[in-house]
């Protein structure tokens, strides 16, 4: 009886929802996160975190194997990204929509503010090799639009991509947020590409074990009112998310 109760009232102090301040909190929050939303996610959440939370630091790592197990444990707080595989046992939250494009150098010489399914094809290209995410979807419609790309380079994040393709003819599909923030860094051009990619959701996933935990609240409601807004507000101005 006695170990019955105590265990009642462990279950009973983790459902609970404990006060949470963010202005006074000096917490540390763990993020699983592609490197995508490292560069375009990161900096906006940052920005907003040093006035309504200046105490809170974060710690960004990246998807991989061990996400679900740390997640279930709680060494890490939230999931970010395009993460089929982060379902049963977790709740799911969808932040905005993403699609593809296609960079090119500013420079390329036979891809002019366009490209067509030939040169596609007839140039070199640089596929980015990511785990734990959905990003593979590429792929398989262009296996089935019949339209090859000639794989010339294989890198394992985006990070160096924009960097790589404006030195070189190379080109490389990313999803079309990144795009924009690497054509605003480097001389790349973005390039709707020859056939229509699919578009996916960007969510947040947390388990189910930390639902009503205070400071995961917080945090997921942050997410929520940052880039779902930022997505609508795109939407309105009549940009393609």
């Amino acid at each position: 009886p006695e170990l019955s109760e105590a265990l009642a009232r462990i279950r009973k102090a983790q459902g609970a929802v404990r006060p949470f301040s963010p202005a006074d909190t000096r917490r540390v929050f763990r993020i699983c996160m592609t490197d995508i939303s490292e560069i375009v996610l990161l900096p906006t959440l940052i920005n907003h975190l040093r006035h309504a939370a200046p105490g809170v630091s974060l710690e960004a790592e990246n998807l991989s194997a061990d996400s679900r197990q740390r997640l279930e444990s709680g060494e890490v707080d939230i999931a970010v990204g395009f993460t089929p595989n982060l379902e049963a046992g977790f709740y799911q939250q969808a932040l905005f929509e993403q699609d593809f494009v296609c960079l090119a150098s500013a420079d390329h010489p036979r891809a002019r503010g366009k490209i067509d399914r030939r040169t596609f094809s007839g140039e070199g290209h640089v596929v980015v090799t990511t785990s734990g995410t959905g990003h593979a979807i590429v792929d398989k419609v262009l296996a089935r639009e019949k339209l090859e790309r000639r794989v010339v380079l294989r890198v394992p994040s985006f990070l160096g991509v924009a960097q790589i393709v404006a030195d070189t003819e190379l080109l490389v599909i990313v999803p079309r947020l990144l795009g924009e923030k690497l054509a605003a860094q480097a001389r790349v051009q973005v390039l709707r590409p020859p056939v229509k990619l699919p578009s996916y959701r960007v969510k947040q996933h947390w388990h189910e074990r930390f639902n009503a935990e205070a400071g995961n609240v917080w945090l997921r409601g942050v997410m929520a009112e940052l880039f779902t807004a930022s997505a609508a507000r795109r939407r309105a101005r009549g940009g393609v998310t």
